[in-house]
C-alpha cells in the first residue's frame, strides 16, 4: 500500500488548507444541489407522466380509476347545474299514491289494459312500458286484453332484459321472433369490444307480437352502483340488440328501424338521428338533475280517468314506477336514487335533443398531453420559482383548465380527467418532497464540510450498521470501527494499516484492491468502489468497500481518505437466486424455456454439421381436469415427481455418451433435447420419445391434503393416481434449420399426438406441415374470394327427360377461378371449406347466385329448375340455412320458389332424421323442391324416409356404372324406382355416360337422367344456349 511522507511542524497549515477545501466544497455542493433538485423534479415529472400513461392504457381494468373519472364528471355536472328536458316526454308514474291504491308496485295486466285504453283517445306520439312482462297472466284473457289495447294505442314498445350474469339455475334461451325482429340488421365494425349478455328474459309471445317495437333495458352498473352509460348496442347469441331508449327515440320521430345502422365504436346512424358511441359502443348519459325533471301523471289518475286526453296528445309516454321501495333506482350526480323510468327518459331526451355526452375529437391526445404536461409544468415551476409563485401559477392553470372543461361540457364534450389530475397531485407532492429533501441535503453537506471534528459521527449516523474506516495519509494512521473489524473477521491488534482491508482476500483480489486505491489517490476515479469477495466460516461473503479522498486545494494531493464497509452478502445471494430463477423453473428446478433455447443453440452449434440434435416435448393429458379434481398442490407434486423421473435421462445419457438437456417449458409440458443422428429407420436416437412415455407407466403418489370433513388438521391418506401424456418429437435432420424451427416442429408434433388421444406419440413429418400450410392457404384464399367476389362461378349440368330427351333443368356446380392458380376444382377446396365452416358462406352465395340465374333465364322463357347442393354444415346450422332460404326467396322475386331445388345427400339427412325432417319440412313450406342425393349409398330407415318431404330420389352414379355388369345393380335401381313410385316421387339417375345406360334406365322406370352423355357442366353462356331444348 502507498505510504505518504509526514510533514512535521506544518499541522496548523494543513488544517487551514483542509478547512478552505471544505468551504469550497460546501459552496460547490450548494450550487450543484440546486441543479440536482431541478433534474430530480423533472425526472419525477417524466416518471409520473409515464406512470399515468401506463395506467391510462390499462384503465379499463382498474375500477377505482373509472370511479375517479366518474366523480370528476359528476362534479362537472353539478357545477353546471340542472337542465330542462327538451323532448315532449311525460312519465306515467306508478307513484306512492298509485302504489297505495293498487296495493302493488307493478300493475296487473288488466289494469295496464285499462290504462292503455284510456291512452288510446289521447293519441300519444309513442309509448314504452318500463316493465318486464315475462310470465303469462293468471287469466289468459288479461293478456289478450292488454295485447288488444296495445294495438289500439298503436306505437307501444316493450322491453326485454339481456343480463350479463346468469342467476342460479338460469340458462341462455333462444330469442323469440319478436326479439329477433328488434335486432340490428345493418352494422359494421368489430364486435369483440361489445358487452356480451349471458341470457335473455323476454315478454310472453302474445304481448311481444302486439308491440310495435322492442328494446332491452339492461345496464352495466359502476363500482358505486351508478349507471353512467346506456348500452344502445348489446350482443347476444351472435346478434346485436338495441336499447329501449334508442327504439323509443326513433319511434317518436317515425323512423324506419330497417334503416338503422350501427357503426360499432363510433355511432348509430338512423336516418336523421345520430347517436355517438364511445369505443365500447356505449352512450354517455347527460343527467339533467334530481328526480322530478320530467312531467309526470299518476298511473292511478290515468286509470280512473282524471287525466285529460289532450294533456297526453302527441307526447312521448313512459310508463314505469317511481314509488319508494320499487327497487328500480340508480344513483346519479344529482340524486342518490333516480327512478329507472326517469333514467330511461333522460336517455331518450339526450337522443332527441342531441345532448349526448361524447369525447371531443383528439380526446386521447388531449388527455395524454395533460398527463405529460401538467407534471412537467409543476416540476419546472417548483424547481425555478419560489414556493408561493409556483402555487399561484398552478392555481391559475387549474382555474383555466376548469373553465375550459366547463365550456366543453356546455357543448356535450367531456374528457376523462381522473388520471391527469392524479398525475398533477402526485407530481406536486413529489416535487415538494424532493425540494425539501434537496434543501435538507444541502444543509447537511455544509455542516459536514465545515465541521471536520464531527465527520466521524456524521459518517457513523449515515453508515448505520456499516463498518467505518478513516485513513489519515499525513500521519499514516488508520481507524477501523468495531463493526468494520467484525466484518473483516480481524481482531483490533491484527488491523495495522490500510493493508488490513485486503487480509481476508485471495492474492489476486488483494492486488486488485490495491490498484483501485492507488487509482483513486491519483485522481483517476471520483470514488473508491470495490466489492470484496471471500470465504468466511464455510460461506461466501461479499463486502462493499466505498471511500473518498479529501484533497489539498491547488495541488490536489490526497490528505485524508474515509469510507464505509457494507455487508452485501444477502443482496448478492438474492441476486444470484434471481438470476437462477430467471432461467429456471422454481417448482421442478429445471431450466425454463428461455434457458433451454439458449442451451439448445449451444448444443446445436457443437453438433457435427449442426444436424445431430433432436427434441421431444411431453405434455400431460387432461392435467387441467386433474388439478380441478385433486387441487393445485397435488398437481405440483405430480410435476415434481415427473421431473425427478425425467432427470434419470441425464444419468442414462452420460452412460451412453450422449448430450442431453431437460427443461420445463410450460405448465404441463417438458422438453428433452438429445444429440445424435437419426436411426436408419428414421427413429429418434436412443429411443428417447418412447422412454419418456414409459415414465408415465408408474402411478404418482399424492396425499396429505387437509380434509375438512374429518376435522381440522386431518389429512387424506396417500393416493396413487395414474396419468397419461402425449409425446411429439422432431429432429433437425427432418428439416428444421435452427432452434426456433425445431421447437415449432416439436410443438406441432405434440399437437398432432394430442389430437390422436391420450398416451400417443407422434414424430414430426414435414409433409404434414406442407399439407397444413396448403389448407391454411386455401382457407385464407377462400375467405378473400368471399370478401372480394368475382372468383366463384356456377356451371350448369342439364337434367334430361329420358323419354323424349327434353331439358328439364340444371344442377348448379361451383367452380373457383383463382386469379393466380387458375381453375380450382371443387374436390380440392370443398373439403377444406367444410372443415373450416366456410362452406356455409359458399352455400349462401350459391343459393343467391342460382336465384339470380333463374331470374335472368326467366326473361328468356325458361320454366325449368336449378338444383343446388346443400352441405352438411348448412344442415347443422338450421337457423342460418333458414335465413339464407328466406333471402333466396327475396332474391327470386317473381320466379316461383319451386324452380329452385335443394339437394341433400342421404347420409346427411339420416345423420339426425328427426331434426332433418323438420328442417326439410320448413324448406318445403317455403316452396322449394327437395331432392335426396346419392340415394342407395347410405343407410336409410324407411320409417323416416316417408317423412322427408322430398320430390326427387337421385340414383347414385355407382349403380349406373354397374348396370351392364349384371342383375344386382339393375335390381337395386328397380327397387329404388319402385320405392319412389310408391311414394309418388320422381327418380333421376346421375352419371349417365352412354346410350345403353340411358335406354336401360328408361326401361327400369327412371324418368330423368344426368351425365356426360348429354353434357358436362357448362358455363352460363353455353348453358343459356341449351334453353332451346326445354
Amino acid at each position: 500500500m502507498p505510504k505518504l511522507p509526514l510533514s512535521a511542524g506544518r499541522q496548523g497549515h494543513r488544517m487551514l488548507l483542509q478547512r478552505n477545501s471544505q468551504t469550497s466544497h460546501a459552496v460547490h455542493a450548494s450550487r450543484s444541489g440546486r441543479w440536482h433538485q431541478a433534474g430530480g423534479q423533472l425526472l419525477l415529472a417524466v416518471l409520473v407522466g409515464l406512470l399515468s400513461l401506463l395506467l391510462w392504457s390499462q384503465r379499463g381494468q382498474w375500477p377505482l380509476l373509472q370511479r375517479l373519472d366518474r366523480l370528476l364528471l359528476d362534479a362537472q355536472l353539478q357545477l353546471r347545474g340542472p337542465l330542462q328536458p327538451q323532448a315532449p316526454i311525460t312519465l306515467v308514474a306508478v307513484d306512492d299514491r298509485s302504489l297505495q291504491a293498487l296495493g302493488r308496485i307493478v300493475p296487473d295486466r288488466a289494469q295496464l289494459a285499462r290504462a292503455l285504453v284510456q291512452l288510446a283517445s289521447a293519441r300519444p306520439r309513442a309509448m314504452a312500458l318500463d316493465t318486464l312482462l315475462l310470465a303469462p297472466a293468471a287469466d289468459p284473457a288479461d293478456d289478450e286484453a292488454l295485447a288488444a289495447a296495445m294495438r289500439q294505442v298503436g306505437t307501444v314498445l316493450l322491453p326485454y332484459a339481456l343480463p350479463a350474469e346468469l342467476e342460479a339455475g338460469e340458462q341462455a334461451i333462444e330469442p323469440g321472433e319478436a326479439v329477433l325482429r328488434s335486432a340490428f340488421t345493418r352494422y359494421a365494425g368489430e364486435a369483440g369490444q361489445l358487452f356480451q349478455a349471458r341470457t335473455l328474459r323476454q315478454p310472453v309471445p302474445l304481448l311481444a307480437d302486439a308491440a310495435s317495437g322492442m328494446g332491452h333495458v339492461s345496464v352495466q352498473r359502476g363500482v358505486d352502483g351508478a349507471v353512467p352509460f346506456d348500452l344502445p348496442v348489446l350482443a347476444y347469441e351472435g346478434e346485436l340488440y338495441p336499447s329501449l331508449a334508442l327504439r323509443l327515440a326513433g319511434a317518436a320521430r317515425g323512423l324506419d328501424w330497417a334503416q338503422a345502422r350501427a357503426q360499432l365504436g363510433e355511432a348509430v346512424l338512423w336516418q336523421d338521428l345520430t347517436l355517438p358511441l364511445d369505443a365500447l359502443s356505449r352512450q354517455w348519459i347527460n343527467y339533467y338533475g334530481p328526480a322530478g325533471r320530467f312531467e309526470q301523471v299518476s298511473f292511478i289518475d290515468l286509470l280512473e280517468g282524471r287525466v285529460p286526453p289532450e294533456r297526453l296528445h302527441e307526447r312521448i309516454l313512459l310508463l314505469g314506477s317511481t314509488a319508494l321501495g320499487a327497487g328500480d333506482a340508480f344513483p346519479s350526480p344529482f340524486d342518490g336514487g333516480l327512478p329507472g323510468v326517469e333514467r330511461l327518459a333522460t336517455s331518450v331526451d339526450n337522443l332527441l335533443s342531441q345532448r349526448v355526452l361524447r369525447h371531443p375529437p383528439l380526446a386521447a391526445l388531449m388527455e395524454m398531453g395533460l398527463m405529460l404536461g401538467l407534471p412537467l409544468l409543476v416540476g419546472l415551476s417548483l424547481a425555478r420559482l419560489d414556493l408561493w409563485r409556483a402555487y399561484a401559477l398552478q392555481a391559475g392553470l387549474l382555474l383555466a383548465l376548469a373553465l375550459t372543461l366547463q365550456w366543453g361540457l356546455a357543448r356535450q364534450h367531456v374528457l376523462d380527467l381522473g388520471l391527469p389530475l392524479l398525475s398533477l397531485v402526485l407530481a406536486s407532492l413529489g416535487a415538494i418532497f424532493i425540494r425539501g429533501l434537496s434543501e435538507q441535503a444541502r444543509r447537511r453537506q455544509a455542516l459536514a464540510a465545515l465541521r471536520e471534528s464531527e465527520q466521524r459521527y456524521a459518517l457513523a449516523a449515515r453508515g448505520a450498521n456499516d463498518g467505518l474506516w478513516d485513513w489519515d495519509l499525513v500521519h499514516g494512521s488508520v481507524h477501523f470501527s468495531p463493526r468494520c473489524l467484525a466484518l473483516l473477521g480481524l481482531a483490533a491488534d491484527e488491523a495495522q494499516g490500510i493493508e488490513s482491508l485486503g487480509k481476508p482476500l485471495a492474492r489476486t483480489a488483494r492486488e486488485g484492491l490495491q490498484a483501485a486505491i492507488e487509482a483513486h489517490l491519483q485522481g483517476r476515479s471520483l470514488q473508491l468502489h470495490q466489492v470484496l469477495q471471500f470465504e468466511q466460516g464455510g460461506q461466501q461473503r461479499w463486502l462493499l468497500l466505498k471511500g473518498a479522498a479529501i484533497r489539498e486545494p491547488g495541488s490536489g494531493r490526497a490528505l485524508r481518505m474515509a469510507g464505509s464497509l457494507s455487508d452485501i452478502s444477502e443482496q448478492q445471494r438474492l441476486q444470484l437466486q434471481l438470476s437462477h430463477d430467471a432461467l429456471h423453473d422454481r417448482l421442478s428446478g429445471l431450466p425454463n424455456r428461455t434457458a433451454f433455447r439458449t442451451q439448445m443453440a449451444q448444443m446445436m452449434s457443437l453438433s457435427p454439421g449442426r444436424r445431430e440434435l433432436g427434441l421431444l416435448m411431453l405434455g400431460l393429458d387432461e392435467f387441467r381436469s386433474f388439478n380441478e379434481v385433486h387441487g393445485p398442490l397435488a398437481g405440483d407434486e405430480v410435476l415434481r415427481q415427473l421431473a425427478r423421473r425425467l432427470r434419470e435421462a441425464e444419468v442414462l445419457a452420460r452412460a451412453r455418451g450422449q448430450g442431453l438437456l431437460l427443461a420445463r417449458l410450460s405448465g404441463d409440458e417438458f422438453g428433452l433435447a438429445f444429440s445424435g443422428p437419426l436411426e436408419p429407420g428414421g427413429g429418434a436416437p436412443g429411443g428417447w420419445p418412447a422412454w419418456a412415455l414409459r415414465q408415465l407407466e408408474a402411478p404418482f403418489e399424492i396425499g396429505a391434503t387437509p380434509d375438512a370433513s374429518s376435522g381440522e388438521g386431518a389429512a387424506l391418506p396417500v393416493q396413487l393416481v395414474q396419468l397419461q401424456a402425449c409425446v411429439g418429437w422432431a429432429h433437425v435432420a427432418q428439416g428444421p434449420g435452427d432452434v426456433d424451427e425445431l421447437l415449432a416442429a416439436a410443438e406441432s408434433a405434440l399437437a398432432r399426438a394430442k389430437a390422436q388421444g391420450p398416451g400417443h406419440l407422434h414424430a414430426f413429418d414435414a409433409a404434414e406441415q406442407l399439407v397444413e400450410h396448403s389448407r391454411r392457404w386455401l382457407r385464407e384464399q377462400i375467405e378473400r374470394a368471399l370478401q372480394e367476389g368475382g372468383q366463384f362461378q356456377l356451371h350448369y349440368q342439364p337434367f334430361i327427360r329420358l323419354s323424349d330427351r327434353r331439358l328439364l333443368g340444371f344442377e348448379a356446380l361451383i367452380r373457383w377461378q383463382h386469379p393466380e392458380r387458375g381453375l380450382i376444382m371443387p374436390g380440392d377446396f370443398i373439403p377444406v371449406a367444410e372443415a373450416s365452416g366456410q362452406i356455409a358462406a359458399i352455400g349462401r352465395w350459391t343459393l343467391l347466385e342460382a336465384a339470380a340465374q333463374l331470374q335472368r333465364w326467366a326473361a328468356l322463357g325458361f320454366q325449368g329448375e336449378i338444383a343446388v347442393n346443400v352441405s352438411g354444415v348448412q344442415l347443422e346450422r338450421e337457423e342460418a340455412l333458414l335465413r339464407d332460404a328466406r333471402d333466396t326467396l327475396a332474391a327470386l322475386g317473381p320466379v316461383p320458389a319451386r324452380q329452385l331445388k335443394l339437394e341433400v345427400t342421404e347420409s346427411m339427412a339420416m345423420a339426425n332424421p328427426t331434426r332433418s325432417a323438420e328442417l326439410l319440412r320448413q324448406l318445403s313450406q317455403m316452396g322449394f323442391k327437395l331432392s335426396i342425393d346419392d340415394f342407395g349409398t347410405g343407410y336409410s330407415s324407411l320409417a323416416y324416409l316417408h317423412r322427408f318431404p322430398f320430390d326427387t330420389l337421385k340414383v347414385d352414379r355407382s349403380f349406373v356404372m354397374r348396370l351392364a355388369a349384371g342383375q344386382e345393380a339393375q335390381e337395386i335401381v328397380r327397387t329404388i324406382v319402385g320405392l319412389a313410385l310408391a311414394l309418388g316421387k320422381q327418380t333421376l339417375a346421375e352419371g349417365v355416360e352412354d346410350e345403353a345406360q340411358a335406354g336401360l334406365l328408361a326401361r327400369l322406370g327412371v324418368q330423368v337422367g344426368q351425365g356426360w352423355l348429354f353434357a358436362k357442366a357448362l358455363p352460363e353462356a353455353q348453358a343459356t344456349a341449351w334453353l332451346d331444348h326445354a
